[in-house]
């Protein structure tokens, strides 16, 4: 091992420590793998900058900007409305139907819009006692990823595999090249998961029976007020704490943080209070115990009282992502304040942690958050940042219909210039954007806002990580022992062991980031065992795609999961399950279609 590879090798180590710890965001993680490549020689400044011209990046980044089109000018909804028809129909039938509409229109238009805009369609017919959206929510992200996978516009994943595959001299995928194994892990996942969700899935409970402990919680401060029945007491001597799921985070007197023991001292006026708590408590109990919601401002200069909350989940494009809690708040109107931010109800109850809770906490995906204010304000604020409402749709102003047709006319665009090879994918892209933009159809202002900026430099800083691999022979080193393991065994046992360790890294690290760790070392295995490299390729792309298994392995599984209805081990049991399943499946698939 020369020391340029073992440098590579101890980054990635580095890295992936930084992936799963979640200690920085994944865009600013890229980035220190940029920089450090960049010191230590292992890329010239050219090639630490090439992901940003990238063509897989900029496909991406050109089909997004459609994808906004799409969903600003309510073609994706338009499509959604049309399914509501369906779910009249008996559960076992219109929920596979659901599944199948899903992952088609996954299959050419974003993942995460298409489900964003079914989340939203869900809800509201479950407010309207239509449909049961527990039973329902989950097998809709997952039919999404599964529907995602099989073209190659569906995932930017896809893309960057491709993309990895024309850099190596191997040669670009086409647009439905690996679509046949893709419809037959759609078609044998749907009745698996509909039996799964059946079986193990919750019902929505009635609001008065839902247990207190698997309600959502929330981080805010009070502040006791004068004449509270709380002065003078213990904390947990009072009633708040009797028949209630609060916890006591930390105490603020004054200026200071009381670090002894809480349970023991002694409650006066004006202490603040750090609970973690539910909405129904934190409406309930605070005026009749003499509190004041101070919520997240960190000054708590300024007291805005209200029992008016409005609970929003972050959308992955939203503009708030990556903000601290802190920043996030200062950020909003005057009129709108920050009361609440959803809690891990599973932490420990640990004070060094939650000291910096607020100014450390960077928003993600899936984050609730509890906002009070002007409630036109709340909605404008929604409507233009990727907010979610998690018991309100907003619906869309009225869009011209020549609005609709060319925004839908672009994807058609790109699908048929791409799928006939007439040009290549970013070509197509590219001129499905001109058509948009010069139509009027999507603003520059809505593109700069909606474009999800963290896929953008994370894959722009991860993209280098591979080029140093190639310069310095760590791709070649690692194929090498691989080889020792996998010289002997069959070439469905080789692509089973890809696609299992794909998939079980991507549980954990961006499945983007997988992807380019993963794919470049699977080329030379390919090499050296002298095999056809596109099924070990695909391995790597489904592998990557497939993870089921945690909510935060896909950004529509880290959505649902931000609504409070289910818990991790619905993910690890059916993802678990659907997981296991479409391994043993690819084994035996990949090598008889492609090989």
């Amino acid at each position: 091992m020369t020391t340029a590879i073992a440098i590579v090798i101890g980054i990635l180590v580095v890295a992936f420590a930084l992936f799963v710890s979640e200690k920085f965001t994944v865009d600013k993680t890229a980035f220190f793998i940029l920089i450090s490549l960049l010191i230590c020689g292992l890329v010239t400044p050219e090639e630490a900058v090439s992901g940003f011209s990238d063509n897989a990046v900029l496909t991406i980044l050109c089909l997004m900007i459609i994808a906004i089109g799409l969903e600003k000018n309510g073609v994706v909804s338009w499509m959604a409305q049309k399914i509501v028809p369906i779910m009249k129909l008996p559960i076992w039938f219109f929920l596979p139907l659901l599944m199948i509409t899903v992952g088609i229109f996954s299959s050419f238009i974003a993942t995460t819009a298409v489900v964003i805009i079914f989340i939203k369609l869900v809800n509201e017919l479950d407010k309207l006692g239509k449909v049961d959206r527990a039973r329902v929510l989950l097998p809709i992200s997952f039919a999404g990823i599964l529907g995602g996978s099989c073209t190659l516009m569906g995932t930017s994943t896809n893309l960057i595999v491709s993309d990895i595959s024309r850099k190596s001299g191997i040669g670009r995928f086409g647009f439905f090249e690996f679509s046949t194994a893709g419809i037959i892990f759609i078609l044998v996942s749907i009745p698996i998961i509909f039996f799964l969700a059946k079986k193990f899935l919750p019902r929505t409970p009635e609001p008065e029976n839902i247990d207190l402990h698997n309600k959502f919680g929330y981080i805010t401060a009070v502040k006791i007020k004068a004449g509270s029945k709380l002065i003078g007491k213990e904390p947990y001597d009072t009633e708040i704490w009797n028949e209630n799921d609060i916890r006591l985070v930390k105490i603020q007197r004054g200026k200071r943080h009381l670090k002894s023991d809480l349970k023991s001292e002694i409650l006066q006026e004006n202490d603040i209070l750090w609970l973690d708590l539910t909405i129904e408590d934190l409406t309930a109990q605070t005026e009749s115990l003499g509190l004041n919601i101070l919520g997240v401002d960190q000054d708590l200069v300024e007291e805005h009282f209200s029992n008016e909350f409005h609970e929003v989940i972050i959308l992955p494009n939203s503009r708030y992502i990556n903000m601290s809690i802190e920043e996030f708040n200062e950020s909003l109107p005057e009129n709108v304040y920050v009361k609440g931010v959803s809690s891990d109800r599973n932490r420990p109850n640990n004070s060094n942690y939650f000291k910096k809770f607020f100014s450390k906490k960077f928003i993600i995906p899936g984050n609730r958050v509890l906002l009070t204010g002007n409630l036109t304000e709340i909605q404008r604020i929604a409507n233009s940042n990727n907010l979610l409402f998690a018991n309100t749709v907003i619906t869309n102003p009225h869009i011209p219909n020549y609005k609709k047709i060319i925004s839908f006319g672009a994807i058609l665009l790109v699908i048929i210039l791409s799928a006939s090879n007439t040009f290549s994918i970013l070509k197509s892209s590219l001129l499905g954007v001109g058509l948009c933009l010069f139509t009027g159809c999507i603003q520059l202002k809505d593109a700069y806002s909606g474009i999800n900026w963290q896929v953008i430099f994370l894959l722009a800083g991860m993209i280098p990580l591979g080029v140093a691999m190639k310069n310095t022979g760590t791709d070649v080193y690692l194929a090498e022992h691989l080889y020792g393991l996998l010289k002997s065994v069959p070439t469905s046992v080789t692509i089973s062991i890809i696609f299992a360790f794909t998939m079980l890294m991507s549980g954990f690290v961006s499945n983007n980031a997988t992807a380019i760790i993963v794919a470049p070392i699977v080329i030379a295995v390919a090499a050296k065992l002298n095999l056809n490299p596109k099924p070990l390729l695909y391995a790597v792309m489904f592998g990557a795609n497939f993870s089921f298994y945690t909510p935060m392995g896909y950004q529509t599984n880290a959505i649902i999961y931000g609504l409070g209805i289910y818990k991790f081990k619905h993910f690890l049991i059916i993802g678990g399950i659907l997981s296991i399943v479409l391994l043993i499946l690819a084994s035996f698939l990949l090598p008889m279609l492609y090989l």
